[in-house]
């Protein structure tokens, strides 16, 4: 049964705040697992510091692998038992919020003057669905930086800076790949997952294109999705052999051991490549002459649930953790909030302003409440094109598949 459909058959009762300063509540806040043992060190300390600012309020915390996670929260929904706060993927926000699992918080966030102008344009827009804002900006990271081995561009005589075109990215490809040295120029990677999606939708939003239009439908057969397409198959002779069964790790495995001149990765890579002694650097994506490279947003929400008893609790921990002298201390990504951004990209990672303006141009993947759907479409897309399917056929295909979905 779909997500939607199997949350949407859960009855929630929409509940009033009722916390009070007399009270002791427990919090229930649901997390993705970050560590064996679950919240990063960082979080539990955050988690202390919020309940001594507000010795009313334990917060309980569960932490859930990845891969778990979703069914998790969908069957604790289903079943009447749902935390009242969790983090939510930004492709999850959709169905959640179009079933009716959590609430919207826009006067909450207007009642606190709580707004957009201190999270990254894009990382709102991932939280607002059908014109209602259904979470909080927690962390965020963009899909794709350009990871480069600088050696292997000295060597070539490329000046990194040129691949930022699509132009000079395609002529870079070609000059650093040798296959009989085993040696390749790009790292394309096909497989079925969502790091085939993001990397290839970055390529279509640096185009000009769009997934789905304003009212839903599918627009991977525009000109400038198809031009997108198009130009990604025209790279395939200068990545390894295997693009479909090939994912990011495998891609990152080449470049570390000096095979790979270039990678696609969101920033979280750079913690690897600190410890690693590449000589690397990194350009933010790619676009034709005269257009702006836009990445693909990555990154969660923290959701308040339609069920809770303790609104006001959870809305108290929701500000708490996306403030700005807290958000960058215990976030595993990139803190979504604008000023704890820049003061903790500044301190660990190299390339600060250049992380900044990627993700302050950067794009979030369809608000659809059928996203993990036309996510599976995608990909199907993705494998077409690479594996030499004309794009505007293999588009019309994806876009039949994605229309016939509403």
């Amino acid at each position: 049964m779909k997500l939607t459909t199997l949350l949407a058959a859960t009855a929630l009762t929409s509940l009033t705040f009722s916390a009070t300063a007399q009270e002791k509540i427990t919090l229930k806040f649901w997390d993705n697992q970050q560590t064996e043992s679950g919240l990063s060190q960082f979080q539990q300390e955050a988690v202390k510091r919020f309940e001594a600012e507000n010795p009313n309020i334990k917060v309980e915390v569960t932490t859930i692998p990845y891969p778990e996670y979703q069914q998790r929260l969908l069957t604790a929904v289903q079943g009447g038992n749902a935390p009242d706060v969790s983090t939510l993927d930004q492709i999850w926000v959709g169905a959640f919020a179009a079933a009716g699992a959590v609430m919207p918080l826009d006067e909450q966030a207007k009642a606190s003057g709580l707004s957009a102008d201190a999270f990254f344009k894009g990382a709102w827009e991932s939280a607002n669905y059908d014109g209602k804002l259904w979470g909080i900006p927690f962390n965020v990271d963009v899909w794709s930086f350009s990871f480069v081995n600088n050696a292997l561009f000295k060597e070539a005589g490329i000046d990194p800076a040129s691949i930022a075109t699509f132009e000079g990215l395609k002529a870079a490809a070609e000059k650093l790949t040798d296959e009989s040295k085993g040696r390749y120029g790009i790292g394309l990677f096909g497989h079925k997952g969502e790091d085939t999606v993001v990397v290839m939708n970055s390529f279509i939003f640096s185009n000009g294109g769009k997934v789905l239009d304003d009212a839903g439908k599918c627009a991977l057969t525009s000109s400038e999705a198809v031009g997108a397409l198009s130009y990604l198959q025209s790279l395939v002779p200068y990545a390894p052999k295997g693009i479909m069964n090939a994912d990011s790790g495998a891609m990152r495995e080449l470049f570390l051991n000096g095979s790979l001149a270039l990678e696609f990765w969101p920033a979280l890579e750079q913690p690897t490549l600190q410890k690693s002694k590449l000589d690397w650097d990194f350009v933010v994506g790619h676009a034709p002459e005269g257009k702006t490279p836009i990445g693909t947003y990555g990154g969660w929400n923290l959701a308040i649930y339609e069920s809770s008893p303790n609104k006001e609790a959870a809305w108290k921990f929701v500000q708490f953790m996306t403030r700005e002298d807290v958000n960058g201390a215990v976030v595993d990504l990139i803190p979504a909030n604008v000023k704890a951004a820049k003061t903790f990209l500044e301190a660990n990672r190299k390339g600060a302003d250049r992380i900044m303006t990627h993700l302050e141009n950067a794009a979030p993947r369809p608000l659809s409440p059928r996203y993990l759907e036309v996510s599976d479409i995608e990909v199907t897309l993705a494998q077409d094109v690479y594996g030499g399917t004309d794009p505007k056929q293999a588009a019309e295909k994806a876009c039949a598949a994605i229309d016939a979905l509403n």
